[in-house]
This record gives structure tokens, C-alpha cells and sequence, in this order.
């Protein structure tokens, strides 16, 4: 764990996250956004020192959000985001891996910028994927 990362942070619980679901290997918990981010728990600052049992991890959490994200809610499609240091767009040093909820009528470059989510948006996106998990 590191001290400075937020991620960490989020993991050991001092820092508030909605979280979606978890397990030994993995968390899950809405961006700022209110898109889902797909973390390990250990911490790995980027895609050249994830292990490939962690991606193993990794890519089944994401496989289960997506189809959630999907079904809860009404998507037509998923968009799924990595970047690996600053010439990629990083910012957060704790490899993650982003769930973004796509439509058609909706254009993606427009969407992805950053606004203000109300926190009855979060609950309720967070209400619905954790509902089609249980369905999953």
C-alpha cells in the first residue's frame, strides 16, 4: 500500500468510495465520474508491473461489471479505458481500469468530460449495477 495513493486509500477504507463489489484481489468502485473503476488491491502503479495472475483477477471482475453495467443500466455498449503514464493520460499511479457506460446518441468525447454527478446519481447508478450483479 501506499500512503499517498488515493486508490490505497479507498482499499484500507480511509478515504469514502462507492463501492460496486469486491473480493481478496479486487475493488470496485465508482469514479468521480460515476463510471465504475475496475483496481487491484495491491498496489500496482501501472499495466508493466501487473503480474499476470492479478490481471487474471482483473479481467474477471471486469467481465462480471460490464455485463452488469450493461443490464443495470440500459446501455447499449462499454468502453473500457487503461492508460499507463502521463503521455497516456494517468493520474491516479494505481493501476485501474475504467467501465464507461456508452449510447449512441451520446457522443463519448463530450461525455468523458469531467462534471458534477449529485450524489443521488451515484447511489442510483450504484443501485443498479450492484442489483444486475446479484442477477449475473
Amino acid at each position: 500500500m501506499s500512503e499517498s495513493c488515493v486508490f490505497c486509500r479507498i482499499i484500507q477504507r480511509q478515504a469514502p468510495a462507492h463501492v460496486v463489489t469486491e473480493d481478496e484481489h479486487v475493488i470496485v468502485f465508482l469514479s468521480l465520474e460515476n463510471h465504475p473503476l475496475v483496481v487491484p488491491k495491491r498496489h500496482i502503479p501501472d499495466i508493466y508491473s501487473l503480474d499476470e495472475a492479478t490481471g487474471a483477477h482483473i479481467m474477471r471482475a471486469t467481465i462480471e461489471v460490464a455485463r452488469a453495467v450493461k443490464m443495470g443500466l440500459a446501455c447499449e455498449g462499454v468502453l473500457l479505458i487503461q492508460a499507463n503514464e502521463p503521455a497516456a493520460g494517468q493520474d491516479v499511479f494505481h493501476f485501474h481500469l475504467h467501465v464507461y457506460p456508452r449510447w449512441r446518441a451520446v457522443n463519448f468525447r463530450s461525455q468523458r468530460t469531467a462534471r458534477q454527478v449529485s450524489e443521488a446519481d451515484r447511489q442510483e447508478t450504484l443501485r443498479k449495477i450492484t442489483a444486475c450483479l446479484r442477477r449475473s
